[in-house]
């Protein structure tokens, strides 16, 4: 299916039906690192995955020097009304968690509940700013070195031999992935608000999964921030940044678990 926004094509697909259920990938990926986490989804719930801009099936915008959180959010917000969603919960993967936040702020009724899935509600941090500048020239200047560079970051460093073919599969949806795209999902990323204030005001669920090998968000750090919130807990697991790939048994039973023991019981 497509939206249009700004007159260039947005993809999403929608699989089951019951309570809705919104899966937003990160940076530099498509609604296919869902697979595998989804497979017994729809047979409860309505799933709604979502290419953002230059990635999977949607179209890129050449002309745009950035892309905010704000919009990719609004982007998500005209998918649902499209389809009379007017509850949902929603599963961010890293930078699909930024944009949840930015929803968040703009729309705080139509959440059920939330998961940051390796990805948090701070903004970054000056050095981080600094080094999402840094790698745009590095794309722009070679961009398959980018990518590999970037990729191999994400998954547990202790077991990149035995993760080669999921390795293998990122860089190749990366290297699918518009430059344009990457570039102004860059400075998006790096001008995000913090919005940690969102974690207290809200009541709903909030679940953090953590990956106990991530080298890009320090475990400690985002223990500390679910704490912060109300309703907030987190997990641990076994992974790198990319759970999703590295382990989708485990987020699958995760999630399962998080909307059986925490949404249904905050619905009823």
């Amino acid at each position: 299916m497509f939206i249009y926004y700004n007159k260039k094509k947005i993809y999403y697909e929608i699989i089951g039906r019951g309570q809705s259920i919104i899966f937003l990938h990160g940076f530099m990926e498509n609604l296919e690192i869902w697979n595998y986490v989804c497979d017994t989804f729809h047979e409860k719930y309505k799933v709604i995955l979502i290419d953002f801009p230059g990635h999977g099936k949607s179209s890129s915008y050449e002309e745009k020097k950035i892309f905010s959180m704000e919009e990719l959010a609004d982007i998500v917000k005209l998918i649902l009304e499209k389809e009379n969603i007017n509850k949902a919960v929603f599963i961010g993967h890293s930078m699909g968690g930024y944009i949840s936040m930015a929803l968040l702020e703009k729309h705080p009724e139509i959440f059920l509940g939330l998961c940051l899935l390796h990805s948090t509600a701070k903004s970054d941090t000056k050095e981080k700013k600094n080094n999402r500048i840094r790698s745009i020239q590095l794309a722009i200047d070679d961009y398959s070195l980018f990518v590999s560079s970037s990729i191999n970051k994400l998954f547990n460093p202790k077991k990149l031999d035995s993760l080669q073919k999921e390795i293998n599969f990122i860089k190749k949806m990366a290297l699918s992935t518009s430059i344009h795209s990457v570039i102004s999902f860059l400075r998006g990323m790096s001008i995000r608000k913090d919005r940690r204030f969102l974690l207290k005001q809200t009541k709903f669920p909030k679940l953090y999964v953590i990956g106990l090998y991530d080298l890009i968000l320090p475990k400690k750090r985002i223990h500390e921030e679910a704490k912060f919130g109300y309703n907030s807990y987190s997990i641990e697991i076994q992974t790198g940044h990319m759970g999703p790939i590295e382990d989708p048994q485990t987020i699958g039973k995760i999630l399962e678990n998080f909307m059986k023991d925490k949404i249904k019981k905050c619905i009823k």
